[in-house]
């Protein structure tokens, strides 16, 4: 199968959001969240997916924003593939188009954000050269119940 890692253009949004559907999240509340990233307000939200057949079969979301300490860097979040490419080298190929991104738009650095049960990814960053810097936890507490709860 033949296989196009890019970067995502305006005409691709309905196939993203097509396969993350299949993913199982949803796309609406992803685009929301481009508006944050650990260091602040994002100036550039942008995909990078792998094609074939018309369909999308691989895809991350990058933001950039400008960290005080360093400058631009960029995030990766929402990294998912197809399950029967997850054992191929696309997520390499995904990770590698994305470094390509970062030396154009000139970025200091590069983080990646995911689910700590995600081992699969961990192994895949720190095999691209990406090191463990901290680790955080999110906490909640609930002080009243949903609308329809």
């Amino acid at each position: 199968m033949d296989i196009d890692v890019r970067l995502a253009s305006a005409q691709d949004r309905s196939l993203i959001e097509e396969f993350y559907v299949r993913e199982g999240m949803n796309f609406q509340q992803l685009i929301q969240h481009a508006r944050s990233t650990p260091v602040g307000a994002s100036s550039e939200t942008m995909f990078v997916i792998a094609a074939a057949r018309g369909m999308v079969v691989a895809a991350l979301k990058l933001d950039i924003a400008k960290d005080p300490a360093m400058g631009r860097v960029g995030f990766i979040r929402y990294f998912e593939i197809e399950n029967a490419l997850e054992s191929t080298d696309l997520g390499s190929k995904m990770l590698e188009k994305t470094r390509e991104l970062a030396e154009e738009k000139g970025l200091r650095a590069m983080d990646a954000i995911f689910d700590v049960e995600r081992a699969d990814l961990f192994d895949l960053y720190t095999e691209s050269g990406y090191r463990e810097e901290r680790k955080e936890i999110c906490l909640r507490r609930d002080f009243r119940p949903g609308v329809f709860e």
